[in-house]
Parts: C-alpha cells; sequence; structure tokens
C-alpha cells in the first residue's frame, strides 16, 4: 500500500462538494499509513458546508475542523461545464465504477483513430507510418500501393547496377550505425483516402512545403510522354509497385 500512493503527489475527490468534518478525519487518519500526517501536504480539497447535528462536536468533529483551518488556498469554480454527450455520461459512468462495456471502450479508443503522434526517432517514425497506412487500408477497404523510389544521376536518369549496389550498400550502413537519418525514403506507402504529412519543400510555390498535411484523392498513372502508352510506360518502369489488400 505504501509503494502504491508513495509517488502520488495529491487527492481529488470526485463529487464531494460538501464533505463532512468527519469524514476528512477519518481519510487524514487513514493517508497517515503513507504520508506523516495532511498538515503540511499540498492536497487540493474543495470547500464544505456543514450543518450541525448535534450541540455537542465530537473528537473526530473537531479534528476535521483543524484540518480546515489549515487550508490557506481557495480555488473558486466561475463556470460548469458538463458534458452534454448522452454517450459520454454513460462512459464516464461506467468507468467511475470500473464497469466500461466493450462498446464504451470503442468509443474511447475512436479518440485516438484520427490522433497526430509525434516522435523525435525516426525509425518509430517509420513503423508508425507503415502501421497507420495498413490500418487504414483494413478500414477503408483500399488497396495499399508501395512505390519505391527512383534514384538517378546527374546527366543519366537510370543508375546502374554497380551503383544501385553503393547505394543499397550506404543505406544499410547507415541504417546500422544511425546516422543519416534526413536522407529520404526508399519506399512510401500510398493509399486513396490517407492522410499524408511533407517532411520536406517540394515545391513551396504550391504551398507544397515541410509540415504541409492533406488527404491522398486519387492515384493515377501519368504518362512521361503524349506518345507512349500506358503498357510502354509499364515495360520502362524500373521497380514496379507493390499492391496488396
Amino acid at each position: 500500500l505504501g509503494e502504491f500512493w508513495r509517488p502520488v503527489k495529491y487527492l481529488i475527490i470526485d463529487e464531494y462538494s460538501m464533505i463532512s468534518r468527519e469524514l476528512l478525519a477519518r481519510l487524514s487518519k487513514i493517508l497517515n499509513i503513507v504520508f506523516k500526517h495532511l498538515k503540511g501536504e499540498d492536497f487540493d480539497v474543495p470547500c464544505s458546508l456543514y450543518f450541525p447535528t448535534s450541540q455537542h462536536d465530537t473528537v473526530q468533529q473537531n479534528a476535521g475542523s483543524e484540518l480546515y483551518q489549515q487550508f490557506s488556498t481557495v480555488v473558486i469554480l466561475k463556470s460548469q461545464v458538463r458534458i452534454q454527450d448522452a454517450g459520454w455520461q454513460e462512459v464516464l459512468r461506467q468507468a467511475r465504477h470500473g464497469k466500461c462495456s466493450e462498446a464504451d471502450l470503442q468509443i474511447l479508443q475512436q479518440l485516438w483513430t484520427d490522433a497526430v503522434l509525434v516522435t523525435p526517432r525516426n525509425a518509430v517514425k517509420s513503423k508508425w507510418n507503415t502501421a497507420a497506412a495498413r490500418r487504414h487500408c483494413q478500414r477503408t477497404h483500399q488497396q495499399l500501393m508501395i512505390f519505391p523510389a527512383e534514384d538517378t544521376k546527374k546527366g543519366r536518369a537510370v543508375l546502374s547496377v554497380e551503383e544501385r549496389l553503393a547505394l543499397t550498400k550506404r543505406r544499410f550502413d547507415a541504417k546500422a550505425r544511425q546516422v543519416d537519418r534526413s536522407q529520404l525514403e526508399h519506399e512510401i506507402l500510398l493509399a486513396e483516402g490517407m492522410k499524408v504529412m511533407l517532411v520536406t519543400n517540394v515545391q513551396t510555390d504550391f504551398d507544397m512545403a515541410n509540415g504541409s498535411r492533406g488527404v491522398v484523392q486519387q492515384i493515377f498513372w501519368i504518362p512521361e510522354s503524349q506518345k507512349e502508352t500506358i503498357n510502354a510506360m509499364k515495360e520502362r518502369f524500373a521497380f514496379h509497385p507493390h499492391v496488396f489488400w
């Protein structure tokens, strides 16, 4: 019990705006198991209204009065903001008693469906992006397309076999040493309806800058030349995108 309460900094008593002196004294006595005394501790206990039931105060009432007199800070609630949604009220009521149903858990999980996660680690970011893309396709039944990067060299459109091997080795060494985090991804996962964010400047004149966010509306092929057919372009395409559900 002591280890459980050791990291606790304060205690909030929910919906006890009119707590009695007796209850406050009993609570203080129980907390003495872990803390030295409620006196001197920064507890956020709300103000109390007390209506005496007898003409004589008991020992517990006197102890509670002494505790109330030790509070030096009073927080006054100016406005009351309550949940209007009936579904959320039911979730909060069930959570208070530890009786959440499967439907309640689904409501809570919906809050994280479209949440934006931020991490400084590049490896974690890549895993999160992959998991989010697969989850999007499972939910929307869209095809997930993997587009490998086309590496080019100045003055030549396609890299040679030796250059590809050297580039692959460089990527492997950089990954093993956890360096060169600024390099571009070697493949991109895309699907229609998926939310995306640019992490580098692409075309600042069209607001395609680092940090810009949007949604993939449509994926289609654009031939390199009007004279080329789509079939001819596919034959010339070095790495065909992998498509799976």
